[in-house]
């Protein structure tokens, strides 16, 4: 980029330069006839008067001195290879989601270039930039396998099973990979790279790992992290926000399990970590659960819930292993395991009340 063309830079003129790096973008990282369309419109807009010839040469210095990035941002452009193979809910939202992300990155680029901040900031945003994004949700009794593309040299990817009534959003960095868990169950078998990490941000604390298999249940209760082979490190952010303090970081390894509840961590404990995702062949454990916990599982197989009454009611503790696609014979059990009285209603659900 010359003196001249930076010196040039009334705001007018900036608009200019910043719609014709749009088109050019546009026409290099797109997909298919959306690229075709760009670089005609961009002909045809540069046609229009000298000022536009000239922001358009100037918008053509501008990207071309960011070099190779366009091999890397198309990949913003292209459709997530779930949305092609899945016909489901979750795969349609995720589709949806990119197109609305990469329209937006594309004004970003245009609007990063415009401003002539290539080196520097400009390397600095190319790689805060996720190569891949997408949203997964899933409703009441539906599950979800999601693949993603983060393996190396041709290995698998990371595979996540999602539990009925779960939400993630999952984005994929050049140096790092990042889960946000709004709620649910997953159960995650991270594919190793030691270069990318792998972080899964809950309400109450952070993940991470490099490899290795783990679930993580966040039903509104507390927190219950389990690992059934590898290593993860839990990391629990300062109580109330306290400045000075430091975030306490927790290891756990085969076979160890963690509750976080309201921002404490309990004791790590030994246990059969794999229950903690036998939903996957359609059972639910439980192992001294307090009994609002295992409703907000229980309820996520069931189109009408079943209802505490009391505080004392969610307190009480259940242990067992039960169907998923028997939740009328849990109802059935439950006044056999605790004192409790299960009333069913008309609109068919349950109330559950202490005798």
């Amino acid at each position: 980029m010359n003196g001249g063309s930076m010196a040039a830079s009334a705001p007018p003129r900036e608009r200019l330069i910043e719609r014709a790096l749009a088109l050019i973008v546009e026409g290099e990282i797109a997909p298919g006839e959306a690229a075709g369309r760009a670089r005609a419109l961009l002909n045809q807009w540069r046609g229009k008067s000298a000022e536009h010839a000239a922001a358009v040469q100037e918008a053509r210095e501008r990207w071309d001195a960011l070099g190779g990035m366009a091999n890397d941002l198309r990949a913003h452009f292209d459709e997530p290879a779930e949305a092609a193979l899945m016909a489901n809910a979750a795969a349609t939202a995720a589709a949806s989601t990119h197109r609305q992300q990469r329209r937006k990155m594309l004004l970003s680029v245009a609007a990063l270039l415009g401003t002539g901040l290539v080196a520097g900031r400009g390397v600095q945003w190319y790689w805060q930039q996720p190569v891949f994004r997408a949203a997964y949700e899933t409703r009441t009794a539906q599950m979800l396998k999601v693949t993603l593309t983060d393996g190396r040299s041709g290995a698998p990817g990371s595979q996540l099973d999602l539990a009925p009534q779960s939400a993630i959003d999952v984005a994929l960095y050049r140096q790092h990979r990042a889960v946000d868990m709004a709620h649910g169950e997953v159960r995650f078998e991270v594919a190793r790279d030691a270069d990318r990490p792998f972080r899964v941000r809950t309400r109450g604390a952070t993940i991470e790992v490099v490899g290795t298999a783990f679930t993580v249940r966040d039903r509104g209760g507390p927190i219950t992290v389990g690992v059934e082979h590898g290593h993860v490190r839990v990391h629990m952010p300062p109580r109330d926000g306290s400045t000075g303090a430091e975030t306490e970081v927790i290891d756990l390894r085969m076979g160890e399990l963690l509750e976080i509840d309201d921002g404490r961590a309990a004791a790590v404990r030994q246990t059969d970590t794999a229950a903690l995702s036998a939903w996957r062949n359609g059972w639910l454990v439980f192992e001294n659960t307090p009994l609002g916990d295992a409703l907000a599982a229980v309820n996520s197989y069931r189109a009408r819930p079943i209802v505490s009454t009391s505080s004392r009611v969610d307190a009480m503790r259940l242990s067992g292993r039960f169907r998923t696609n028997d939740s009328d014979g849990l109802v059935a059990a439950l006044p056999t395991i605790l004192p409790l009285a299960a009333e069913p209603q008309p609109d068919g659900s349950v109330t559950l009340r202490t005798r």
